[in-house]
C-alpha cells in the first residue's frame, strides 16, 4: 500500500487486456464506484478476486489491503439464442446456428449445425414440428396443386387397371358383369377398390388435404 489511508486496487475487465489499477481510500463498494465514475458498473457482476464474494449492494465493505475485482457480463437473460427464432423462414445463417446450438446444448435436440442455411432451416423447423405436431399440421403450407392432381391421377389410373384387369378374369372366364352368378367377382372387384380408396385417403391425409 501506498500509505496508511489509501491501497492498491486493480480491476479486470473482460474487454481490456490490461488491469485498470487505482489508489483508493474507499471503504464501501458504493464510495469506490463514486471513485471510479469512468468504469462501466452496469451490467457487470463485480468478484473480489481474493475472496470470491460477489458485491451488489453500495453499502458492501472492501477488503482492507489491496485486492482485485473481476467485472463480468451479467448473462442475458433473453435473446436471440436462448428463445424460439421470431420467423424462421427469414433468420440470418448466423441466428439459426447459434439458435440451433443453443438449442442443441440446452434440449438435446440434435440438430445438425455443419450445412448450409437452408439446410439448417429445415432441421431447425422440424425440431420444432415434432415438438408440436398439432401446430405444424395447422401452419402447414398448401401442397402444390400439380402434385395432388398427378396423385390423383396415379391412383384413378391404378383403379381403371384394376377394374380392367378384373373384366378381362371375368371374360376368360365366360362370365359377365350381367351373369347371375358374379357375386363373387364383384365382391373380389368391391375389396380391391377399398383398398385404393383406403391409400388415397392415407394420400390426402400424408398431403394434409
Amino acid at each position: 500500500m501506498s500509505n496508511a489511508s489509501t491501497r492498491s486496487v486493480k480491476l479486470k475487465v473482460t474487454t481490456q487486456k490490461d488491469l485498470i489499477k487505482v489508489e483508493s481510500s474507499a471503504r464501501t463498494f458504493g464510495e469506490l464506484k463514486s471513485e471510479l465514475s469512468n468504469v462501466k458498473w452496469d451490467g457487470m457482476r463485480v468478484v473480489v478476486r481474493e475472496t470470491k464474494n460477489t458485491l451488489q449492494d453500495d453499502g458492501a465493505v472492501l477488503p482492507g489491503g489491496d485486492f482485485i475485482l473481476f467485472l463480468v457480463p451479467e448473462k442475458v437473460k433473453s435473446g436471440m439464442g436462448k428463445k424460439k427464432l421470431k420467423n424462421i423462414a427469414t433468420a440470418s445463417y448466423n441466428d439459426l446456428r447459434s439458435h440451433a446450438s443453443h438449442l442443441n446444448k440446452s434440449k438435446n435436440a440434435g440438430i445438425p449445425v455443419s450445412g448450409g442455411t437452408e439446410q439448417i432451416r429445415k432441421a431447425v423447423q422440424a425440431y420444432y414440428d415434432k415438438m408440436n405436431p398439432a401446430k405444424a399440421a395447422k401452419e402447414a403450407p398448401v401442397e402444390d396443386a400439380g402434385v395432388v392432381d398427378e396423385a390423383k391421377a396415379v391412383i384413378e389410373n391404378a383403379g381403371a387397371k384394376i377394374k380392367e384387369s378384373n373384366d378381362v378374369i371375368l371374360a376368360n372366364a365366360g362370365v359377365t358383369r350381367e351373369t347371375v352368378v358374379e357375386d363373387t367377382t364383384e365382391y373380389v372387384l368391391k375389396v380391391s377398390m377399398d383398398d385404393i380408396d383406403s391409400e388415397f385417403a392415407e394420400l390426402k391425409k400424408a398431403l394434409r388435404l
